[in-house]
């Protein structure tokens, strides 16, 4: 774990923490700041205790993993913030909605003009071709886990997107979020292996994962040391590309989204027109 305390001229401060991913999810993450944040303002009502469940759980076996999706480099990486405002989310949705039975969440609208846009952007180079979304595992299982359930207890989402048309790309995200239901958890926990194979690329079998997360609805702004709740929670820079994080915005009706991309990839990402004029509106 790491913690850099900022002071700034004005008498504020900015507290910078992060955990190493091999012991805790994001929920985990907050469930510890939260925590830590009661603790220091001596609010021994909301101290909660970590429930270490995951190995009770996933009984730990010998299995051989695929390679990770995530790619880091500290290279050549950009990060922009991206703020989508309630109503251009609307708008957003319901670009969406008209193609599909059930208007899409947030999430998955915002997910699909992310991807569509960059492809769009970077149309001369090799175009991310799998999509990737973490799934909080917690309320997948019966009964739900508490919160409180300590650990990298998520899974991930595989979405190959159909290149000839990108209309029902909403439709392919929601089924393939969908699959991680009840019953994968329990053939998960029976052991079962249920790797997707992202082979699905190009003729040499590359892919090339777009990889989003989304902390929206998460505790971010209950953070209280003892001076009030923060006035704005964000994202560092992130080592990986083709990397985004969701996150709500400070007043809870818009999203911050945090985009890492290589460098060259950025440049075109940001002079992209539609993307330009979103913003513009936003």
């Amino acid at each position: 774990m790491g913690i850099q305390l900022n002071t700034f001229d004005c008498g504020g401060i900015g507290i910078a923490l992060c955990i190493s991913h091999k012991i805790g999810d994001a929920l985990s993450y907050f469930t510890f700041l939260n925590t830590w944040a009661a603790i220091a303002r001596g609010d021994t009502k909301n101290v909660v205790l970590p429930e270490f469940v995951s190995a009770k759980l996933f009984p730990p076996r010998n299995i051989s993993l695929p390679e990770p999706a995530l790619e880091t480099s500290e290279k050549n990486i950009a990060t922009t913030r991206v703020v989508f405002s309630a109503s251009k989310i609307e708008e957003i949705r319901a670009k969406y909605a008209a193609d599909h039975e059930r208007r899409p969440s947030r999430v998955e609208a915002l997910s699909a003009y992310i991807w569509s846009r960059s492809i769009a952007s970077t149309k001369k180079k090799p175009s991310p071709n799998v999509m990737i979304h973490t799934v909080n595992l917690r309320t997948k299982f019966e009964p739900p886990l508490s919160a409180q359930s300590f650990g990298n207890i998520f899974r991930v989402a595989i979405t190959v997107p159909s290149m000839d048309d990108g209309s029902n790309l909403v439709s392919q995200i929601r089924n393939s979020i969908r699959k991680i239901d009840n019953d994968y958890v329990r053939k998960l926990q029976a052991g079962e292996d249920l790797f997707e194979p992202t082979n699905q690329g190009d003729e040499k079998g590359e892919t090339t994962p777009f990889i989003f997360t989304s902390l929206c609805r998460f505790p971010l702004y209950e953070a209280d040391f003892g001076w009030g709740k923060p006035v704005w929670v964000s994202s560092a820079r992130l080592s990986a590309k083709n990397l985004v994080v969701f996150m709500d915005t400070a007043t809870g009706d818009g999203i911050e989204a945090w985009i890492n991309l290589k460098e060259e990839d950025m440049a075109e990402f940001g002079s992209d027109e539609e993307l330009l004029a979103t913003l513009k509106s936003c």
